[in-house]
């Protein structure tokens, strides 16, 4: 069934109208937070990469500061590499330098 409201009916109703539906406990996600098995997997899949990671950080730490500024890094970086945020402001870094040439 679908309710047609008259604008003026939505410009009568107020804030606290809407709070209402946003506050109700019953109409709020349980989704929020990963589940039990997402949460085993996300740490397994860390646990597994581990090696990984660890063997980039040492080829990265084997370069020198010219080899690293070839690639854009300077050695304080080197910590952060793996860092999801780190990752995605050098992307926007790089994106923004792309615009201006």
């Amino acid at each position: 069934m679908i309710a047609c409201v008259a604008k003026k009916e939505i410009f009568a109703m107020t804030t606290q109208t809407f709070s209402n539906y946003s506050n109700n406990a019953s109409m709020t996600s349980q989704t929020a937070s990963p589940g039990l098995f997402a949460r085993l997997s996300g740490i397994v899949g860390w646990i597994a990469a581990f090696p990984r990671r660890q063997a980039v950080m040492a080829e990265l730490a084997e370069l020198s500061d010219h080899e690293l500024a070839d690639i854009g890094l300077v050695r304080s970086d080197l910590g952060r590499v793996f860092d999801a945020n780190f990752a995605a402001s050098r992307a926007r870094s790089q994106i923004g330098r792309a615009a201006t040439v």
